[in-house]
C-alpha cells in the first residue's frame, strides 16, 4: 500500500506531462486569438439588427509585439443571432467575456432599448461590468472613428468613462448591470451617458456623415488588403473594416458629459454637462473635480472641490411627502481671471463672500432643475421612489403613483473655503 501511492502520484505527473507537451489541453496561439472589446449595435434598413464588434488582435513577431483592430458587423433578426452570424462568415467565433463596452444606435432609443441590452445582461459571455452608452447618431461610427489618443477607440472612450478619483466628475457611467436593473425596478427608470465624436481641432461636433465617415473609409479601403483572414461573404450578412488606425493619426475625440435619461426602456430627456456634474454631486464622490464661477463682480474663477458630503433623503407622512437635497462643498480657488495680491494663493485662503453666495445659489437651482427633468420626464433617476418604497413603506401605497407631483422639496448647499 506504501508503494501504491507513489506509483499513482508518478503516473499521474506522467499524464499531465504527456497532456502539457501534446498541446492537448486546447492551448491558443496567441497570433489567432481574438477579443471582442466593444459591441455597437444599429438596426438595418428592413428592421433588423446590425452588431458591429470591434476586435482587439494580438500580433507578436520576433520584434514587434502590437495591437490591431479589426471590426465585423452581423446581422439577424436579434442581437444574439447577429453576433452568431458573424462566426459563420468570417471563421472568428466572436468571444465577449472581455467586452467593456456596448453602444446603443440612437435610433434605437425611440423603442425599448431593453430588447437589445437584456441579451448582455441575461448571458454570462459579457461582464455585468460592461459600460453601455448611447451613440448621438449610428453606434458603429464611434468605432469607426479614429483618435490620436489610442489605437482602439472603444478604449479611448472607456478612459472618459471611467475617471479614477480627482478627475472631472462630469460623466454618469452605468454598466449593463445597473441599467437593466433600474429598468426592472419599479420606477422602470435608468440613464446612460450620451457619446458623440468632436474634432479634436476645435472641440466641434462632427458630421456623422462628412469627414468622420471618409476617415473609415479610407482606413478600411488600407486594411483590406493586410487581414487575409476577412470574410468574403455577402455584405448583408458581415463587413469588416480592418487595421490602419495605428497608422493615421485620427483628428477625433469623444464627449460623453451628456446623459440620456430612460422610461420603461425609452428615452425621455436629457442632462447638460452641468446637470449631469450636479447629479454626480447628489449620488456619489466628485473630490477633485473643478467648476467655473463667473461674472462673480466681472471676475471669474475654477474651483476644485477639496472635500463634498451629500445626502438625499424622503419622509413621508400621511398629508406631505417630503424630499430633502443637502450638498456641503469645500473647496479651493484653483484660478481666476483677476490680478490679486499674493496671500490669494496661501495654501488655506477662505472663499470671497460674494464667489460663496454665488456658487450656493447655482449648485441649489441645478438641483431644482433636476427635480423639475425628472417631474417632466417622469424618470425617477434620483431614485425617490426607491427611498420611498425602503424607508417609508406605510405610506408607499399613498404615494407610488404620484410621488413626482406630490413631492415638497428642499434643498439646502453650503460652500466653504480652505480653513
Amino acid at each position: 500500500m506504501k508503494t501504491f501511492k507513489p506509483k499513482i502520484a508518478l503516473f499521474l505527473i506522467f499524464l499531465v506531462s504527456i497532456l502539457f507537451f501534446s498541446n492537448d489541453f486546447g492551448l491558443i496561439d496567441i497570433e489567432k486569438t481574438a477579443i471582442v472589446t466593444a459591441v455597437a449595435i444599429d438596426v438595418a434598413d428592413d428592421g433588423e439588427y446590425l452588431v458591429t464588434c470591434q476586435i482587439a488582435v494580438p500580433e507578436a513577431t520576433g520584434a514587434v509585439s502590437e495591437n490591431q483592430k479589426a471590426q465585423i458587423t452581423g446581422k439577424g433578426s436579434t442581437v444574439g443571432n447577429a453576433i452568431k452570424s458573424m462566426g459563420s462568415v468570417s471563421g472568428w467565433f466572436p468571444q465577449t467575456i472581455f467586452c467593456n463596452l456596448i453602444i446603443v444606435g440612437n435610433q434605437l432609443s425611440s423603442g425599448n432599448v431593453i430588447t437589445v441590452l437584456d441579451y448582455f445582461s441575461k448571458t454570462m459571455r459579457v461582464q455585468d461590468s460592461a459600460q453601455v452608452v448611447l451613440a448621438k447618431d449610428k453606434a458603429k461610427d464611434l468605432l469607426n472613428a479614429t483618435t490620436p489618443l489610442d489605437n482602439i477607440s472603444s478604449f479611448a472612450i472607456q478612459k472618459i468613462l471611467l475617471k479614477n478619483p480627482g478627475f472631472d466628475q462630469d460623466v454618469a457611467p452605468v454598466d449593463i448591470k445597473t441599467f437593466c436593473v433600474g429598468y426592472y425596478s419599479e420606477c422602470s427608470s435608468s440613464y446612460m451617458p450620451m457619446v458623440e465624436v468632436l474634432s479634436a481641432q476645435d472641440d466641434k461636433p462632427k458630421s456623422e456623415s462628412g469627414g468622420q465617415n471618409q476617415d473609415s473609409q479610407d482606413s478600411s479601403s488600407q486594411d483590406s488588403s493586410s487581414q487575409g483572414s476577412s470574410s468574403q461573404g455577402s455584405s448583408n450578412q458581415s463587413e469588416e473594416s480592418q487595421q490602419g488606425a495605428t497608422k493615421t493619426q485620427g483628428q477625433n475625440v469623444f464627449d460623453a458629459t451628456k446623459t440620456a435619461l430612460f422610461l420603461e426602456g425609452k428615452k425621455v430627456g436629457e442632462l447638460d454637462k452641468e446637470l449631469t456634474h450636479t447629479f454626480n454631486m447628489l449620488t456619489k464622490k466628485i473630490n477633485g473635480s473643478a467648476f467655473a464661477v463667473d461674472d462673480v463682480n466681472g471676475k471669474n474663477y475654477l474651483l476644485t472641490v477639496m472635500d463634498e458630503k451629500s445626502n438625499l433623503c424622503v419622509k413621508a407622512e400621511e398629508n406631505d411627502l417630503n424630499v430633502c437635497a443637502s450638498v456641503t462643498l469645500y473647496c479651493k480657488i484653483s484660478d481666476q481671471n483677476a490680478i490679486e495680491k499674493d496671500s490669494t494663493f496661501e495654501k488655506n485662503t477662505p472663499l470671497p463672500l460674494e464667489v460663496k453666495k454665488n456658487t450656493e445659489q447655482t449648485i441649489k437651482e441645478n438641483i431644482l432643475a433636476l427635480f423639475e427633468k425628472s417631474r417632466q420626464t417622469g424618470c425617477d433617476f434620483l431614485k425617490i421612489k426607491e427611498k420611498l418604497y425602503r424607508f417609508n413603506y406605510k405610506q408607499y401605497s399613498r404615494y407610488k403613483d404620484n410621488f413626482l407631483q406630490k413631492m415638497n422639496i428642499t434643498v439646502n448647499v453650503t460652500v466653504n473655503g480652505q480653513l
